[in-house]
């Protein structure tokens, strides 16, 4: 039994497992990537990895040919995805707005999210939300100020770049503050039903989205915490 084991223990160690391991760990690596270029890139690798393992190391003729049809589905899939991210044109307000909420996501996918919003100039005194009432859009505010007041009381405010709507509108909970535009706004916004389907169809898209949420939410403490300071 010991000797099985040795057996097993050298053999998974050897040199000529190498690409083997890399195959497989590319392979998981590429299952972790909330980017699905680099999940394909990556898993290009690891097919690429693989086609040696089984074709060098181990002479299987059957295992080689799997692994190189995965290689060339993975091939054609990442340059459709080139290709496609190429022909994609973005202004300027579009372009912070994926800088800001989709990090990462391929650029014709990116394109079709903004799509399913549409841009808006919005006049001072619009309230967005309306504590403890159902959240109805998602605003992302490309130019002007918004107040955010929880029971009266003003407690942060939001600018270029910042998102409102957000905590409720995928949680599906009451908004938890009353926000209104204190200037005029120029904004992206996102109805609630047509958002979610989109988000049901794309989950890459809520992944990015999920992200720029938190990062937005730090960046808007920092800024309350900021004001607080100066208040006292």
């Amino acid at each position: 039994m010991e000797t099985e084991i040795e057996t097993i223990v050298a053999t998974a160690l050897s040199p000529s497992s190498i690409a083997g391991h890399l195959s497989y760990g590319l392979l998981v690596l590429s299952m972790l990537m909330s980017s699905i270029v680099w999940l394909r890139a990556i898993a290009l690798v690891s097919g690429v990895a693989g086609v040696v393992y089984s074709g060098m190391v181990l002479r299987d003729p059957i295992g080689t040919g799997w692994e190189a049809l995965f290689v060339m589905a993975n091939l054609s899939q990442l340059c459709l995805l080139i290709w496609r991210s190429r022909r994609v044109r973005f202004t300027d307000e579009e372009f912070l707005f994926c800088q800001n909420a989709l990090v990462l996501v391929p650029p014709f996918l990116a394109r079709q999210f903004i799509d399913s919003g549409s841009w808006h100039d919005i006049s001072a005194g619009t309230v967005l939300t309306e504590q403890d009432e159902t959240v109805e859009q998602l605003t992302y505010i490309a130019e002007g100020h918004v107040d955010v007041q929880v029971n009266g009381r003003l407690v942060a405010s939001c600018g270029a770049g910042d998102f409102v709507g957000e905590l409720g509108i995928l949680s599906g909970r009451p908004a938890t503050a009353t926000t209104t535009a204190t200037s005029d706004l120029r904004a992206l916004v996102f109805k609630r039903e047509s958002l979610l389907k989109h988000l049901q169809r794309k989950p890459d898209i809520k992944i990015a989205l999920q992200a720029g949420f938190k990062n937005n939410l730090r960046q808007k403490l920092a800024k309350a915490n900021e004001r607080t300071l100066a208040e006292t």
